[in-house]
C-alpha cells in the first residue's frame, strides 16, 4: 500500500516518525513524507522519501516571538477535564487555537497535500497531532487516515470537554471554531466535516496507555523507539562512568522558545558541580560559551544522541521534550523536568509524579537548591528508578512498529472510501 506521511515543518515533529515509517518500508509499502519546503532535507537525511507541498511557516519563530505570553490560561491544555472547564473558557481556547496556531501551519500546506495526494492516491494517510491538513487530503482521495501521536493526546481530550459542554448549549450557541474552519476546506474537496477530520479514524499512540491521559478515541498503542536523527557516537560514551552520571540537557528544539524552560545553563551547571556525580551538560550551539568556569565533575557536550548517551544513567534533568522524555522512558532513567505549562509540555512533567518515575518542577520554581535536591533524590532515592523500570517495561510489552504493520494492513483496508 501508499503510506503518505504528514508533519508540519518542523524537525521535532519529523523524528518521531521515523521508526514506523522505517517499518512500513521494510515490510514493502512506498512511503513518503509531505512537509513544508524548510523540512525536506531532514526528511532525505533520515533515509526516506519527502514531498516538498505548500510554503514555509516560522515554527520557532513564532513560538519564539510570543515567549512571553505562552503560559496563559488560554494556552494551558494541561488539564482537559469538565472540572476545570466551562463552556466559555473552553470555547475560548478552541478559537484562539484555530486562529493562533492551526490555521497559520496548515492552511499554507492544504493545496499542495491535495493536489499531491490526488496525483499519487495514498490507500493511508499518517499525520502529526496538529497537522490537520492530512485528514483534508485523505478526504479529498478516499484515504484511510489516523493520528501519529508522540505527545500526550490534550487535543481529544480537550475535544471531548469542548463536545460535552457545546451539547449543553441552546442551539443558537454552539459554535465550533474546528467546523467552521476545517469545513470550507472540505467542501472545496467535495468532503464533509465530522469529528473523523480532528482525532482521525484511530490514533497510533507512543505514550504509554498508564499515563495517557483518558480519551475517548481508538487508539492503537505503538512501541517507543528513540530516534534522534543521523549522528555519531563518540568513545567517551562507551566508558562506564566512575560516579552516578547525570545527564543535563536544555533540548535542540525548545532552546530557541525556551532557554530550556529551566535556570540559565550556568546557574544549572555550577549547582550541580558540589555534587558526587558525574555531569554530562549536552548543550545547544553557544551555550557552552556562556560558562564562565566548569566544575570538576562536569563534562561540556555539544549533541549527543540520547539513546547512546542515556543507558547506565542516574538522572536526567532536562525541558520536558518528548525526545528526552522517551529516550529516558525507554532506558529506565529517572527524570527531573522543568517546564511550563504549554501544550503538552506540563503532561510530561506531570507523568513522572503519576508514574512515580521522577520530580516536576515549574520553571519558575526551579533554584540551585531544588534542582541539587531534585538530583540527589534521583540518584539516592530507588523508588524514582522502580518507577522508571515500570513504565520501561509496560513501553517493551507494547507492539513494536513492526508488529503494528499488519494491524495498519488491515485497518487501512477496511475504512478507506
Amino acid at each position: 500500500m501508499r503510506v503518505l506521511f504528514v508533519t508540519l515543518s518542523d524537525r521535532s515533529h519529523l523524528l518521531p516518525m521515523v521508526p514506523l515509517a522505517w517499518a512500513l518500508t521494510a515490510a514493502g509499502h512506498e512511503v513518503r513524507v509531505a512537509v513544508g519546503p524548510a523540512l525536506v532535507d531532514a526528511v532525505k537525511g533520515v533515509g526516506l522519501t519527502a514531498v516538498a507541498v505548500g510554503e514555509d511557516h516560522d515554527f520557532r519563530g513564532t513560538l519564539a516571538r510570543n515567549r512571553d505570553s505562552l503560559e496563559n490560561p488560554l494556552s494551558d491544555w494541561s488539564t482537559p477535564t469538565l472540572e476545570t472547564h466551562d463552556w466559555e473558557q473552553v470555547l475560548a481556547k478552541m478559537r484562539v487555537s484555530v486562529m493562533f496556531s492551526h490555521r497559520h501551519y496548515n492552511d499554507p500546506m492544504i493545496p499542495g497535500l491535495v493536489a499531491h495526494a490526488r496525483r499519487w492516491r495514498p490507500d493511508l494517510v499518517l499525520w502529526d497531532p496538529v497537522t490537520y491538513a492530512g485528514p483534508v487530503a485523505a478526504r479529498a482521495v478516499g484515504a484511510a487516515h489516523a493520528r501519529l501521536l508522540w505527545s500526550f493526546d490534550n487535543h481529544s481530550a480537550m475535544r471531548d470537554v469542548f463536545l460535552h459542554r457545546q451539547a449543553e448549549q441552546p442551539p443558537g450557541r454552539r459554535e465550533d471554531p474546528m467546523q467552521r474552519w476545517l469545513g470550507p476546506h472540505l467542501e472545496r474537496y467535495g468532503a464533509d466535516f465530522d469529528e473523523e477530520v480532528v482525532v482521525g479514524q484511530w490514533s497510533v499512540d507512543q505514550i504509554p496507555t498508564s499515563v495517557q491521559l483518558p480519551v475517548s478515541v481508538e487508539r492503537l498503542p505503538v512501541r517507543h523507539l528513540p530516534y534522534n536523527g543521523p549522528s555519531e557516537i563518540p568513545d567517551w560514551v562507551s566508558e562506564p562512568p566512575r560516579r552516578p552520571r547525570v545527564v543535563l540537557t536544555t533540548g535542540l528544539s525548545a532552546h530557541s522558545v525556551l532557554g530550556g524552560g529551566v535556570l540559565p545553563v550556568a546557574d544549572m551547571v555550577s549547582a550541580l558541580g558540589d555534587l558526587d556525580v558525574e555531569v554530562v551538560a549536552a548543550l545547544p550551539p553557544g551555550e557552552a560559551e556562556k560558562l564562565d568556569k566548569v566544575p570538576d565533575n562536569t563534562r561540556v557536550v555539544g549533541f549527543v544522541p540520547l539513546h547512546a548517551l542515556l543507558p547506565g544513567a542516574a538522572a536526567l534533568v532536562h525541558h520536558g521534550g518528548f525526545g528526552s522524555w522517551g529516550t529516558a522512558l525507554v532506558n529506565a532513567v529517572p527524570q527531573l523536568i522543568s517546564t511550563i505549562r504549554y501544550a503538552d509540555w506540563w503532561n510530561r512533567a506531570d507523568s513522572l509524579t503519576r508514574s512515580g518515575s521522577g520530580i516536576a518542577v515549574h520553571a519558575d520554581d526551579l533554584d540551585a537548591d531544588v534542582l541539587r535536591e531534585g538530583v540527589r533524590r534521583l540518584v539516592h532515592e530507588p523508588a524514582h528508578r522502580a518507577g522508571a523500570e515500570r513504565l520501561r517495561a509496560e513501553n517493551l510489552a507494547t507492539p513494536s512498529p513492526h508488529d503494528l504493520v499488519p494491524v495498519l494492513e488491515k485497518l487501512t483496508a477496511e475504512r478507506r472510501r
